[in-house]
């Protein structure tokens, strides 16, 4: 069983695209080391991930990215168990939701968990994600 939670939050004076480098060169090892999976979404001044992994490893990211400068109004949208992981060969794809602002927002403005793990692991298996 693995715990999978998907946040949102709002980057910090600087457009995700510029930030997303040495956010990746820190976290995919990381995550890989803790054995979580994921994706992280960008799109204008807002960060959507998703991860999944055991619940220690999750609770140790929360207070990670609870604590990084880069970000701020991180809102845990859902959190919960499961069985399989969506995106078990990515310790961290990356997906850029600009294409999509106006589904994205309409699902933020929801605080909609669950449509957005749907649309960060369906982009992630099309190809969309790096």
């Amino acid at each position: 069983m693995i715990d999978r939670l998907i946040y949102r939050s709002r980057s910090v004076g600087i457009l995700p695209e510029v930030a997303l480098d040495p956010i990746f060169r820190s976290s995919v090892p990381r995550n890989a080391r803790l054995h979580v999976t994921g994706a992280l979404g960008f799109s204008q001044l807002t960060y959507v991930q998703l991860l999944e992994g055991p619940p220690s490893a999750l609770d140790e990211l929360v207070r990670l990215l609870e604590r990084d400068p880069r970000h701020t109004e991180l809102t845990i949208l859902l959190r919960g168990g499961s069985e399989r992981r969506l995106l078990p060969n990515w310790s961290m794809a990356r997906v850029n939701l600009a294409k999509l602002t106006p589904r994205v927002e309409t699902l933020l403005k929801k605080d909609d968990g669950l449509g957005l793990i749907a649309l960060l692991a369906t982009l992630a298996h099309e190809g969309v994600a790096t």
